[in-house]
């Protein structure tokens, strides 16, 4: 496994659009927020509070699954 591979499991804080055009989502996991560079079509799609688990490389979205999962979960 890459170890600069990150997992965030929370809901959807902010989503805003960057000065530099990159579309980002903020996802609060108890407190603790962080950053994913998203595309622009699951950014228009997504609303404010939906729950996520999303994989990052250094804030660029590996892959994204619905609610809160751990690696044993199929989601």
């Amino acid at each position: 496994m890459i170890s600069s591979y990150k997992e965030v499991r929370g809901v959807l804080y902010k989503k805003y659009r960057n000065i530099w055009g990159k579309y980002v989502f903020v996802i609060d996991d108890n407190g603790v927020k962080t950053k994913v560079f998203i595309g622009k079509s699951f950014y228009d799609n997504t609303e404010l509070g939906t729950k996520w688990t999303i994989g990052h490389i250094y804030g660029q979205v590996i892959n994204i699954r619905p609610g809160f999962c751990t690696n044993q979960d199929e989601c």
